[in-house]
């Protein structure tokens, strides 16, 4: 682990002509800084009880996904050394990735036309995000959006799963029998710190020096971004934290946005549903005018009421780094700015 370490701070450090491109997609360069698998992905997933887990620190990020019956936890710090989990939930095959650079935690159906893939570190990146590639066909893939950019399966998209980010603490409270990706190694626990905590004060964009910002919008502002009817559209998390809960129009349908422990964004189909907000016990709630019920905005469960029990559909929302989301989707429609 140590090495590898060692190699994510050389490719932050180093200068841009370390990087080597490769090949060109989209009038985009591939750049490669690394050898493939340098940055091992996590294939056999280990596994702690989150009351358990003595290793976590509380303020530390974590990814996490829930089927509404197992509920799992994957620490940033640990995954800056990783990157990519090939898990199950349930008995869904999934792939939970994380690019430190970009700053985004996507977790994907590992399911592609029938066949189950699993996901390696290529060592490259296109648009400073994390290229992966799988070993069923070594196809090669954007990690935030999710598109294969190269080989056989070429134009073909993975499908993006609800998940979320917060502090682990935030997480634990909330989902109390979670389970946590184990830090154990042979060597003793790994990522008890943030490696890329440096970088992610700096205003460094990405690792290989091509990145330029632009004016407006801070590029390192973290955004919750989402994609819905053919448009992207972007919600800046720090606007939104002083308007919790916000009921908004994307791509032509309503939709419901509401910060998440302050750190990233849920966001949910408000369907056939007229709903106005309303503080209760110092909490934002949502109230279908057509029933009365009362729904949470946070989890999209009707609380109470002739619909109690009742979920909203919710629309997969990634954290992302604004010069990260820009990269891959430049017309992107403000929500919340």
């Amino acid at each position: 682990m140590l090495a590898q370490l060692v190699a994510l701070a050389l490719v932050l450090s180093a200068p841009q002509r370390t990087w080597s491109e490769i090949a060109v997609v989209d009038g985009d360069p591939v750049m490669r800084g690394l050898p493939r698998d340098a940055i091992p992905a996590i294939d056999r997933p280990v596994f702690t009880r989150g009351a358990d887990a003595k290793t976590m620190s509380g303020d530390e990020l974590v990814i996490g996904i829930t089927d509404g019956t197992t509920a799992k936890a994957y620490s940033t710090w640990h995954l800056n050394g990783h990157e990519i989990v090939n898990d199950v939930l349930g008995t869904s095959p999934i792939a939970v990735t994380w690019c430190p650079l970009c700053f985004t935690g996507v977790v994907y159906s590992r399911q592609v036309g029938g066949r189950t893939l699993r996901f390696g570190v290529s060592g490259m990146l296109w648009r400073e995000n994390l290229v992966m590639y799988d070993r069923e066909t070594d196809s090669w893939w954007a990690q935030a959006a999710g598109v294969s950019i190269q080989g056989p399966l070429k134009g073909r998209t993975l499908t993006q799963l609800p998940a979320t980010m917060m502090p682990w603490r935030e997480w634990l409270k909330q989902h109390p029998e979670t389970l946590v990706l184990s830090k154990a190694s042979p060597r003793g626990p790994e990522g008890m710190t943030d490696v890329y905590d440096t970088y992610h004060g700096s205003g460094s964009l990405g690792a290989t020096g091509r990145m330029r910002s632009s004016k407006g919008v801070d590029p390192k502002a973290r955004i919750a971004g989402f994609r819905l009817a053919g448009g992207a559209f972007a919600v800046d998390l720090a606007a939104l934290a002083k308007t919790p809960v916000v009921i908004a129009e994307a791509g032509g349908q309503p939709v419901v946005l509401a910060a998440d422990s302050r750190v990233n964004a849920r966001v949910f189909r408000a369907g056939d549903h007229a709903f106005s907000i309303r503080r209760e016990g110092g909490e934002r709630r949502l109230i279908d005018a057509a029933t009365g019920s009362v729904w949470d905005p946070i989890t999209g469960r009707a609380l109470s009421g002739t619909l109690q029990g009742a979920r909203l559909q919710e629309i997969p929302a990634n954290l992302s780094y604004w010069f990260a989301w820009r990269a891959f989707f430049p017309d992107t429609t403000w929500l919340v700015k």
